[in-house]
């Protein structure tokens, strides 16, 4: 009888060490898991944030945009021909003559990027970069410019009314250049320019992983 109750004593003995191990076997496996599953979840977290981490720099993206304002202009060529009677009897001549100018016409344009017109805003799916309308900068430069006449031998002094005649149109070039700044092509290279500078400023930022969509409004 003693013999059964030892042997039934060294088997519970048995199986509940046997459980004892096994149950170390799982807590250190579970432990194992958790670790490994902390491990993922801090590597995904820190992923997930280079996404949004690009919002910490909007300040000094701004700042940056007004810094760089002045490498942001674009340049656009434009051609133009003007036309100009010369009268007989005011210019006291033989005949009427009609002086042709021909012009290409280099602009430049910027749209307003101080401080106080200028405004970053998280706005999903990405970044709304509100400023000003672009405008011309400087005076128009005009690159090439010929004449004809209507009528050949008729001028008095041919380089004076030339002269005369790219007089006015240089006058008319300011109003040129503010119907230019409309133009839908201008406009895109301007927010193109924009867009450019402050994704490449984020994109060099410590922590971020990538740059949502930006746009531009003009107001």
């Amino acid at each position: 009888m003693a013999l059964l109750v030892a042997g039934c004593f060294l088997s519970a003995a048995s199986v509940f060490i046997f459980m004892q191990f096994r149950r170390y076997d799982e807590q250190q496996e579970s432990a194992v898991n958790i670790r490994k599953a902390n491990t993922e979840l801090e590597a995904c977290q820190t992923k997930l944030l280079g996404y949004t981490k690009f919002a910490d720099y909007l300040t000094a993206g701004k700042q940056n945009l007004t810094d760089q304002a002045a490498s942001l202009n674009v340049s656009v060529l434009r051609d133009y021909t003007c036309l100009e009677r010369f009268a007989k009897d005011k210019h006291r001549l033989k005949a009427d003559v009609w002086v042709v100018g021909r012009y290409s016409v280099a602009f430049s344009f910027a749209a307003d990027l101080k401080a106080d017109s200028l405004e970053l805003v998280v706005e999903p799916p990405g970044i709304q970069i509100k400023c000003g309308q672009p405008v011309m900068v400087g005076s128009a430069v005009v690159k090439n410019a010929a004449h004809e006449v209507s009528v050949s031998e008729i001028l008095i002094d041919e380089r004076a009314a030339f002269a005369e005649v790219q007089q006015k149109f240089m006058n008319l070039t300011h109003r040129h250049g503010a119907v230019v700044a409309r133009e839908d092509a201008v406009r895109a290279l301007c927010k193109t320019k924009i867009v450019d500078c402050l994704r490449d400023y984020l994109a060099k930022q410590p922590g971020v992983k990538q740059v949502p969509t930006i746009v531009v409004v003009f107001r």
